[in-house]
């Protein structure tokens, strides 16, 4: 019998999941008190009360669980799960939450009806519908497969507002299972982007741009959704893609949870921008946006001599954009184009000149806007630079996790921005420490020694001693 553990996410959710550190998600929730997906914050704020949605591959229900809470009791979710051992764990989840507006199905959704052989691994979030030769005796089990249109027609499915979708390599089959299903009910999808870690599903984009479905990426700065480019190279750490109809996109636009190609076709962003008055308007200048704030406070007399003495015009601009992306009151749009021109300038001034603090922008910036890679990226170039020349910070910039700016760096700024840089590398460079595993021991303890330690930072670095001391006592035992 697996030892079990109730958790509870941020959102106060509460999860049953193995008690167990060698374990993804386990690990996970207990490190960051949610899923490392951005995504899944994009869905708790889409979703209201009485809608209905999906979700395939629900595992211990790190998606399910949070629906359920937000579409209430008047709302549904209908969660597949094939795998036995999991789909017990969700069903537990669901009794632990006292939720009565979740079906649990434990069957794979795929192309027919009937049954097939389920790879069971380690990690159950990698488990797989087996097409070809099985593995080894007890290394899969058998499962019920059901289709989309079939479930549709079941349940009498009329309104989905969104279908989750992560099946490890079956969503083309669960889109061929269920064509009646997505040219009548037309809702939001959710997807996974990769075949596995390093292959671009391409082919599930296009089947799903031939069925009428436009794909969008998530912009994580901004929590909404732009059109997503085919033609180009994704970020590496991107998981998942949302796509749907031109008549659910309309829908969404108007919430402002998603910008239409028709949106954002023409001029690039930097065009736009540049055209609009000097530094995005004055209210986004750094001195309105940045001075008042505790990290920059004692700069600002420094940041506005730089300015005069010209050399920083691009820097300013770029974080006038950003500023301006960061006003609820504009459309998405506007705040869209603010992010991806302030983007593309401090790229392109930090490609010119990386002096002083400008990839420490470029990180900050470069996260919001979906560019995790870039991100990581000036944050190393940066840790490197202080290390061989220490910083200036005579120039205004941004520091790379938001919480900081709240935080005075005191007399000396050293510290407080490499705890800064090693806190967001720590969040960015990784999905979790999960995946460090013991090297990750090192900066931690770099991070606490600093005195900046967040919360997550002390948990990541408490479970990774634990971890640790764990693996040790099992080879002394």
């Amino acid at each position: 019998m697996v030892e079990t553990t109730v958790l509870s996410l941020l959102d106060g959710v509460r999860i049953v999941v193995p008690n167990s550190l060698e374990l993804i998600t386990p690990y996970v929730l207990r490190e960051q008190q949610d899923f490392f997906e951005d995504e899944l914050r994009f869905v708790r704020w889409l979703l209201q009360p009485g809608q209905k949605v999906i979700d395939i591959g629900a595992n211990y229900g790190v998606y399910t669980l949070p629906m359920a809470q937000k579409v209430g009791p008047r709302g549904h979710v209908w969660a597949f799960e094939p795998a036995s051992s999991t789909a017990r764990l969700l069903a537990q989840g669901i009794t632990a939450n006292a939720f009565v507006n979740v079906t649990l199905e434990q069957k794979a959704v795929s192309s027919s009806t009937g049954s097939a052989q389920l790879s069971l691994q380690r990690h159950p979030e990698l488990n797989s519908i087996i097409h070809g030769q099985p593995p080894a005796a007890g290394d899969s089990e058998t499962v019920s497969l059901v289709t989309l249109d079939e479930c549709m027609d079941r349940y009498q499915w009329t309104d989905i507002e969104l279908i989750k979708i992560d099946a490890e390599g079956e969503e083309n089959n669960i889109v061929k299972g269920g064509r009646r299903f997505f040219a009548n009910l037309a809702p939001l999808v959710q997807y996974e982007l990769k075949k596995d870690a390093t292959n671009i599903n391409f082919g599930l984009i296009d089947e799903f741009a031939a069925i009428g479905y436009d794909s969008y990426r998530l912009v994580p700065g901004l929590n909404f959704l732009v059109p997503f480019d085919a033609g180009s190279q994704p970020d590496p750490y991107l998981l998942n893609l949302f796509c749907c109809k031109a008549a659910c996109a309309d829908r969404l636009a108007a919430r402002g949870a998603l910008l239409r190609s028709s949106d954002v076709s023409g001029r690039d962003a930097l065009a736009g921008m540049n055209e609009g008055s000097s530094d995005a308007g004055v209210k986004y200048h750094w001195s309105n946006a940045l001075a008042h704030l505790p990290y920059a406070m004692p700069l600002a007399s420094a940041w506005r001599a730089a300015e005069e003495a010209g050399g920083s015009t691009g820097v300013i601009r770029a974080l006038s954009f950003y500023s301006r992306s960061r006003d609820a009151a504009l459309s998405s749009l506007e705040r869209f184009r603010a992010l991806e021109a302030s983007f593309l300038t401090l790229k392109a001034e930090c490609e010119r000149a990386p002096v002083r603090l400008r990839l420490a922008s470029l990180a900050r910036v470069g996260h919001d806007y979906g560019a995790r890679a870039e991100s990581v990226i000036a944050l190393k170039r940066l840790l490197e630079h202080i290390r061989k020349a220490g910083i200036d910070p005579n120039e205004p910039f941004l520091p790379p996790p938001e919480r900081f700016e709240s935080i005075p760096f005191g007399a000396d700024p050293v510290p407080w921005l490499v705890a800064a840089v090693l806190e967001q590398l720590e969040k960015r460079e990784h999905y979790s420490t999960f995946y460090v595993g013991p090297t990750a021991r090192e900066r931690l303890e770099d991070i606490h020694a600093l005195g900046f330690c967040s919360p997550e930072m002390q948990r990541r670095l408490d479970l990774v001693r634990l971890r640790m001391d764990q693996a040790r006592q099992r080879g002394n035992a």
